[in-house]
This record gives C-alpha cells, sequence and structure tokens, in this order.
C-alpha cells in the first residue's frame, strides 16, 4: 500500500536554515558591535592616559613648587651667584650661629642655632658675616673656620645669655678657629655667621625622554620631562626682565622665574604650563 507524498506549503519551505542575505545581515550586526566595542575600548585607553599624564604634568608642577621654589626663596639677592636663562646658582645655608664672644689664640665661641640644607656639593662652601644689628653681609667664597663642639664654648654662650633655659643640646656649642684666613676682622660678639653651600638647578636634555628636558638639582635629575624650550628669567629691582643677568647686577635680581610645560611620559595631552615665580628673601 503506497502512502501519498504531502508537499509542504510554499511559504514553509526552506526554513530549516539561514539564506545567504540573513548571514551576510548577521555577520555585519556582529561586526557592527565588536567595532562599537573596541571604539569605546580605546576612547577609555586614550582618557586614561590623558588623565595620567595630566596628573604627572600636575606632580611635576608640585615638585617645582615644593622643591626647588622653596630653596630658591630662602635666598636673598646677595647668594645668587649664577643667572642664566638655563641655569640658576645661589647660596643655601648649610648652618646658621650667632657670635657669643671671643677666646683666647683667636678663635670665637658660636651657638649654631639652626641646620638646614642637605646634599649639597661638598667641595663648596662658604662663610658669610653679618654685624650686630646689620643687614648687610659679607661673604667669604671657599672659607669655612675650623670648628668642633666645645664645653668651654657652650659655658661662654650661655654666660652671654644664649639659650639659658637649656633646651638644646652641647652639640649645637662650637668653638671656631681660622677666621683671619677669610675675613679681614675678627666678628664681634652678637654678629650672625652663615656656612652655606652652592645650590645649582640646570635645563638640560633629559636622559630618558629624547626631544625633552629635565631640570637637574646639582648634577642630579630632578623634574622630567619638561617640552623643550624651558627657560628661566628674572626680575630687577627696576622691574625690568631679563633672560641672563651679568655678574655684577646679580645683587639687584628680585625674582627668579621658570617657565615651561609639565607633561606626561605618554604625551596624549598637551601638558601643564608653567610660570613660576620665585621671590627672593629680602
Amino acid at each position: 500500500m503506497s502512502v501519498p507524498l504531502r508537499l509542504a506549503p510554499a511559504g514553509v519551505r526552506g526554513q530549516e536554515g539561514f539564506t545567504l542575505a540573513e548571514m551576510l545581515v548577521a555577520l555585519a550586526g556582529a561586526g557592527l558591535l565588536i567595532g562599537l566595542l573596541i571604539g569605546l575600548v580605546a576612547s577609555q585607553s586614550r582618557f586614561h592616559l590623558r588623565n595620567e599624564d595630566a596628573i604627572q604634568a600636575s606632580q611635576i608642577a608640585r615638585a617645582l613648587s615644593d622643591g626647588m621654589g622653596a630653596e630658591i626663596r630662602g635666598a636673598g639677592p646677595g647668594d645668587l651667584l649664577l643667572a642664566t636663562s638655563d641655569t640658576v646658582s645661589v647660596r643655601v645655608d648649610v648652618l646658621r650661629a650667632v657670635v657669643c664672644g671671643s677666646a683666647s689664640g683667636g678663635s670665637l665661641d658660636l651657638f649654631a642655632y639652626d641646620s638646614i640644607a642637605a646634599n649639597l656639593q661638598a667641595a663648596w662652601r662658604g662663610t658669610a658675616l653679618s654685624g650686630p644689628y646689620r643687614a648687610t653681609w659679607i661673604y667669604a667664597d671657599g672659607f669655612t673656620p675650623a670648628s668642633g663642639v666645645s664645653t668651654a664654648a657652650e659655658t661662654a654662650c650661655r654666660a652671654a645669655g644664649a639659650d639659658r633655659a637649656n633646651r638644646v643640646s652641647t652639640r649645637w656649642f662650637r668653638r671656631t678657629s681660622g677666621w683671619s684666613g677669610g675675613f679681614a676682622a675678627m666678628p664681634a660678639p652678637g654678629s650672625l655667621a652663615r656656612v652655606y653651600g652652592r645650590l645649582t638647578y640646570a635645563i638640560h636634555p633629559s636622559d630618558s625622554e629624547p626631544g625633552r628636558v629635565s631640570i637637574r638639582r646639582n648634577g642630579q635629575e630632578f623634574v622630567s620631562p619638561l617640552e623643550s624650550g624651558a627657560a628661566f628669567e628674572y626680575r630687577l629691582s627696576s622691574g625690568a626682565v631679563q633672560a641672563r643677568v651679568a655678574p655684577g647686577d646679580l645683587s639687584r635680581v628680585r625674582e627668579v622665574r621658570l617657565i615651561g610645560t609639565g607633561i606626561g611620559r605618554n604625551r596624549r595631552t598637551a601638558g601643564r604650563r608653567v610660570v613660576y615665580a620665585m621671590s627672593l628673601r629680602n
């Protein structure tokens, strides 16, 4: 007995699989979705790199403010040693003391009331003196008197009125000698003495970022990177601004400025423009 053959309706025939057109549409949709996902990931990556660069540029500006700015602002007009477009050098105090009085053999007793800077050039030292109740300083670059902690100096300084309440240790009282090697006359009691070092900030081609520059502190990289073209400039007491100051005019400088652009290592942002002014101590 034969079974009659049943034919499927025309609208139902061929729906067991996908047509070529349907496959092409599905592939196009998948490609569009993948492209959107890749674009989103790339956009997030660019945002992350830009944000990272902006943070690093801000850190550079903060380092300039908290580091270099603080040290240069601590220098007075007479402490400036070199002022060019790419280098600024200043005297920075290592020790500050008051002269208590003289001792036998041409020695002086000092009460060293403050110890300040570190990481200065060890081979370069100097001493400055200011008479009692005077604002001017006499400098002797390259000279430091021989000095040592002394209980005799402590006794003399306390008798002269230095730290009667015994708030500091004996190491701050020192007997010094050899003043005639740097100054024409012995300092009078009540004079102020400063032992200082040389501090140099220089704009130098970056070792790690070709085409960029860094700022070095006494030869060591301090801030990096900056866009090329960064420079120092100087405002004088007359109000004039110069890119370089002659040695004879250094005492007229009242403000040191750094002009530059801090950038991130990813180079995904224009960076942060820095016009940083550092007024010298009066």
